[in-house]
């Protein structure tokens, strides 16, 4: 009798424990669903200062599917779980550190694995170098990945960098006193993980601006999503995911191609 109420007792309290909050870690011990999501994995191999694991979870992650699903779907995930944390003072340096360095070598990682995968199918018998298609409205200056204010958002920039890099783009990251000043930059990003008010927003695009009249200013606001009547006032100046964020420099540079014709 006791073999027989057992399951159904068990499925019962892993019902109730998912309705109530302190009850949580019984859905998390009994229940059928992961204990971590794969952000929140992400994360947690970020905080240990050992990027193995993050790269194997990477790798993993590519076998099906792409590197710029990999960045929106997982890193930039984990990122602002990241930034909740720092928002509430949780992380030291120290982890903040781990952090930024698991995020590079991540995305290093996954461009020497790409590299050596197109090398062995060029050299494969049979099997031609593959032609790479060159979009003429993607030369000439380059587009400058800048941080924001947050002690997170330096990671941001490296994705969206390497993110425009993969679209054609002549992307790099760059502090704020860089070449910027000298007037080089086409497209200025500038990366957010944390959330800024509007006057910040406004702040931003006139200081770069001001330095450099002819660049085109992007605000990437890739934190936690806002209420919908904000998103709907600014997002088209501020695109909240890499997906906007490359068709927002796409547009910039369509529209100077056309105009210097």
């Amino acid at each position: 009798m006791g073999l027989l109420l057992s399951t159904p007792l068990t499925l019962c309290l892993v019902v109730f424990a998912r309705h109530v909050e302190r009850l949580q870690f019984i859905d998390v011990m009994l229940g059928d669903q992961p204990a971590l999501t794969p952000q929140q994995t992400a994360y947690q191999r970020m905080l240990t200062g050992d990027p193995l694991d993050a790269i194997e979870q990477a790798r993993s992650f590519l076998k099906d599917g792409t590197a710029p699903a990999y960045y929106e779907d997982i890193l930039l995930g984990a990122l602002r779980l990241a930034e909740a944390d720092a928002a509430q003072g949780r992380l030291d340096d120290v982890r903040l550190e781990n952090i930024h360095e698991t995020i590079s070598e991540i995305i290093e990682d996954i461009a020497s694995h790409e590299t050596g995968q197109a090398r062995a199918i060029d050299k494969a018998p049979g099997r031609k170098a593959k032609i790479v298609n060159i979009d003429a409205r993607k030369l000439g200056k380059p587009v400058f990945c800048i941080p924001g204010l947050g002690r997170l958002d330096d990671c941001a920039a490296l994705i969206v960098a390497d993110a425009l890099k993969r679209e054609g783009f002549n992307a790099r990251v760059s502090g704020a006193d860089t070449e910027i000043d000298a007037g080089n930059a086409d497209t200025i990003c500038v990366c957010f993980l944390e959330e800024v008010s509007g006057a910040r927003l406004s702040f931003t695009v006139r200081k770069f601006a001001r330095r450099v009249p002819s660049a085109t200013i992007i605000v990437c606001r890739l934190g936690n999503q806002i209420e919908a009547e904000e998103e709907q006032t600014r997002d088209e100046d501020a695109p909240r995911s890499l997906a906007s964020v490359i068709a927002a420099v796409a547009k910039n540079a369509s529209v100077k191609t056309r105009r210097e014709q």
